[in-house]
């Protein structure tokens, strides 16, 4: 009895001692997800604002949404890195190196101020352990904007040659339209389709200002389908084949699903695309399914195959709700505009929406 009541307390602190060594390693991994989430969130918000600050809060904002017990993993300025992550090859890792100026695709976030000392540490399931288990691992994530395979799948229906501002009604020929046009005459001054090209060279513009070399492609539709444009790192050659179109602008209806299955076959081309990139849709229409397949179960079949589906329609004609699904379906987001600034701030937005991925 007196050996039992010796070692009972022994036996108490050994296993204490496991169980919070035990804890150690579960605070290690919940670290480790908080920090994947803040990495995630700090890279999308920097893409789509570049601004540090906001960057910073977001960060800690998703930190907060992803507490150990009610303990919040803190996340301080210096924390994060802005830098750049590239590969060459397929197999190859992203390799991170931070800059201090100029153009970046990637934030490292390590929580090297709460593993340095700053504020309160985990604490321990049995606190009298508190000075030797006071728990802070250092752990770090890395969030890129990923290399982008792109395909445009845009209306060309004959809605498209009518303005913004007016409802898509033949006959009467569009308002700007000169005496005695008629399809298949060049597109009028104020037509929606011109619009879509202004929007598409400020898309193209923030494409540029990536640092990464992102492959674009054009595909178009109205009651039939085409892909005029392959992918291709010439951004250039999308807006001639856009133009081209406006010299011979003809009627037709308007097959989204039809568009979208055209697209995904556009972007998946094993001639052109490349295995490593991630492949991203925007479908662009100004009216509504008359013609071929349901837009939603092409969107199925984009998601099945890993490609994001942005949807953007452009004019109160649009249907809205149906594209909202078709985004919601393929893993995207849904913009809607009804004048020509709208649709440029639009394409503008999904450029800076281009997914992002966890690199380390």
């Amino acid at each position: 009895m007196v050996l039992i009541c010796v070692l009972l307390p022994v036996l108490f602190i050994l296993s204490a001692f496991a169980i919070n060594v035990a804890h150690m390693e579960s605070v290690n991994t919940e670290v480790q997800i908080a920090v994947d989430s803040a990495a995630r969130a700090a890279g999308r918000t920097y893409a789509l604002t570049g601004d540090e600050a906001e960057t910073l809060l977001a960060a800690q904002e998703a930190a907060t949404r992803n507490p150990i017990g009610s303990f919040v993993v803190p996340i301080a300025a210096s924390d994060l890195e802005f830098g750049t992550s590239l590969r060459t090859y397929a197999n190859d890792p992203y390799t991170f190196t931070p800059t201090t100026s100029g153009v970046t695709n990637s934030i490292r976030l390590s929580t090297t101020s709460f593993a340095g000392g700053s504020g309160a540490g985990v604490p321990p399931v049995f606190p009298f352990f508190a000075g030797l288990f006071d728990v802070r691992p250092l752990r770090s994530a890395t969030s890129t904007q990923g290399v982008i395979d792109c395909v445009l799948v845009v209306d060309r229906s004959g809605s498209m040659a009518y303005s913004s501002s007016e409802v898509a009604a033949y006959p009467p020929a569009p308002s700007s339209a000169p005496p005695g046009w008629d399809f298949g005459d060049p597109v009028p001054p104020n037509a929606r389709w011109l619009d879509l090209i202004a929007a598409v060279k400020a898309f193209n513009d923030e494409l540029n200002d990536s640092p990464q070399e992102e492959q674009l492609a054009l595909s178009i539709y109205n009651t039939n389908k085409s892909t005029p444009q392959r992918l291709t790192t010439d951004y250039t050659k999308v807006i001639e084949k856009l133009d081209e179109v406006s010299v011979n602008f003809v009627a037709g209806g308007t097959a989204i699903g039809w568009g979208i299955y055209e697209g995904l076959w556009a972007v998946t081309d094993a001639a052109f695309a490349r295995p490593h990139a991630s492949k991203v849709m925007i479908v662009l229409t100004d009216g509504v399914q008359n013609y071929g397949t349901a837009p939603k179960w092409a969107a199925k079949e984009a998601a099945t195959k890993g490609v994001t589906v942005f949807t953007v329609t452009f004019s109160d004609e649009a249907a809205q709700a149906a594209m909202q699904e078709v985004a919601e379906i393929g893993g995207g987001e849904h913009f809607h505009a009804v004048t020509a600034a709208q649709l440029k701030i639009a394409f503008q937005d999904i450029a800076r929406r281009l997914p992002t991925l966890l690199t380390q």
